[in-house]
């Protein structure tokens, strides 16, 4: 993919989602600048199918539509700024590199101070940790943690009270959607069994390669956790023709009860 021409799609698409926002309602003008976004939309899903296989599509026809896709655009956008700057890190050493800072937020933010003061079995655990939270935090489970909170997260059952589970973005009947939720599910328990757990019980500093690799691996974990759908639990609506026959009932006994009203004596 030529990136600066994803960037300039992905750009000029923003740039006329904001000039339809600015038409007044109903008007010809927003109506004529709708139609060249609607237009230019299967490039732009070309460019997000192209960025990743998780990236989602835009599906949109309005203007509040088109608005409420900036997530998707910013994500697009940022992956396209965090390829420049990979660009510009092999340009200047020669080979290719993947900085540090470029590892999810989550992980470089922790691992970062500790990495430079070369605790690097540390880094790896605090950046464990820190995802382990972040995680708790973005599907509300404070009660399990490390690899039975990846398990039932990531679990491909349906969400149940008070466990809400990541889904990866897509149809869930497709295969490849299907593959990419069992492979992270087995890939998040397998990272804080062998990445984690070594990292807070083994004592040393260990060494910058292996703690990289770990790092990258934690920072994978992460960006699903940033990423993808967190789907609640939705109970199922009241059962009315229960509701009605019980109701049925009840009005029937409360008749029965009632005592016979008998005429007045002359």
């Amino acid at each position: 993919m030529n990136r600066q021409e994803a960037f300039r799609h992905l750009s000029g698409y923003w740039a006329e989602v904001g000039r339809a926002e600015k038409q007044p309602p109903l008007s010809g003008d927003r109506r004529v600048v709708v139609k060249v976004v609607n237009e230019n939309l299967p490039t732009i899903n070309k460019v997000l199918r192209g960025l990743g296989p998780d990236m989602r599509l835009i599906r949109a026809s309005k203007v509040s539509h088109h608005l409420a896709a900036w997530p998707l655009v910013a994500r697009a956008l940022e992956i396209l700024r965090t390829w420049d700057e990979m660009a510009a890190a092999r340009q200047a050493v020669g080979v290719p590199v993947l900085p540090m800072t470029l590892l999810d937020p989550v992980i470089s933010e922790v691992a970062l101070p500790l990495w430079e003061a070369e605790k690097y079995r540390q880094a790896v655990n605090d950046a464990a940790t820190n995802l382990n939270s972040y995680a708790q935090t973005r599907i509300g489970r404070h009660d399990i943690s490390d690899k039975d909170l990846m398990g039932q997260a990531l679990s491909d059952k349906e969400p149940e009270a008070g466990k809400a589970r990541l889904r990866c973005p897509g149809s869930p009947n497709s295969e490849t959607v299907r593959s990419q939720q069992e492979g992270a599910r087995a890939f998040a328990i397998g990272t804080f069994q062998a990445i984690r757990n070594p990292a807070h019980h083994l004592p040393g500093d260990w060494n910058p390669v292996t703690a990289f690799h770990h790092l990258t691996a934690l920072s994978q974990v992460a960006h699903w956790f940033r990423h993808w759908d967190v789907v609640e639990y939705s109970p199922p609506p009241p059962d009315y023709s229960v509701i009605s026959a019980a109701l049925e009932q009840y009005v029937k006994a409360q008749t029965q009860a009632r005592p016979a009203l008998t005429p007045p004596r002359e």
